[in-house]
């Protein structure tokens, strides 16, 4: 691009809501700084308007480089908390809510090459025989082996309440509710099981 050529306005709209690939964002910053240089010579829409358009992409690179931040924190929770296997690949962490006899417990549900496991956000408080309080996370660990079914559910007093149902085959039941995105997490876990198993989980 010259740099006295007019920038599209559709073209700076795909530049913020584009997927930014954090990895250029961190390890290349000079190339995305060179790249903010060229759009701000060839940007003639509205001079006023540039200074707030370069914030709001510095604003999108750092929540890039948040995000990957969240990642390798949420690798490092999940090594941290379970046994793993020297092959064994965390494929996602999503943030939700196990239901218990005592009502949901707030943590992180982790998909990996081998498991499906649970670790709650904040210990658990209970009073021992001798009346001493221990505190302890909440955890739970399914081998993907061992998942029977993998499925979605509902409240029925809400149905807009949506759960993931994952029964083991000795016919244990466990409920995550609270997801973001459900579905993906679903669809993540079946995956996972798929590629264990060989057969999808329904």
């Amino acid at each position: 691009m010259m740099p006295n050529q007019r920038v599209p306005m559709r073209s700076l709209r795909r530049l913020l809501t584009a997927s930014v690939n954090p990895l250029l964002t961190l390890e290349n910053s000079k190339t995305t700084q060179h790249t903010l240089e060229i759009l701000s010579n060839g940007f003639q829409e509205d001079e006023r308007l540039w200074p707030r358009l370069i914030e709001s992409v510095k604003a999108k690179l750092s929540l890039q480089g948040t995000k990957i931040l969240k990642v390798k924190r949420t690798k490092n929770c999940f090594e941290k908390n379970f046994s793993v296997k020297p092959e064994e690949k965390l494929v996602k962490a999503a943030q939700c809510n196990l239901q218990t006899t005592a009502g949901p417990i707030a943590g992180l549900l982790f998909i990996s090459t081998d498991r499906a496991a649970f670790c709650s956000h904040k210990p658990i408080k209970i009073s021992s025989s001798g009346g001493e309080i221990i505190k302890f996370h909440y955890k739970i660990s399914i081998p993907l082996r061992r998942i029977k079914k993998a499925m979605e559910s509902q409240s029925l007093k809400k149905p807009s309440h949506k759960y993931i149902q994952v029964v083991t085959e000795d016919n244990f039941d466990f409920w995550f509710l609270g997801f973001l995105n459900h579905k993906s997490t679903l669809q993540c876990l079946r995956g996972a099981v798929y590629e264990t198993q060989g057969h999808y989980t329904l």
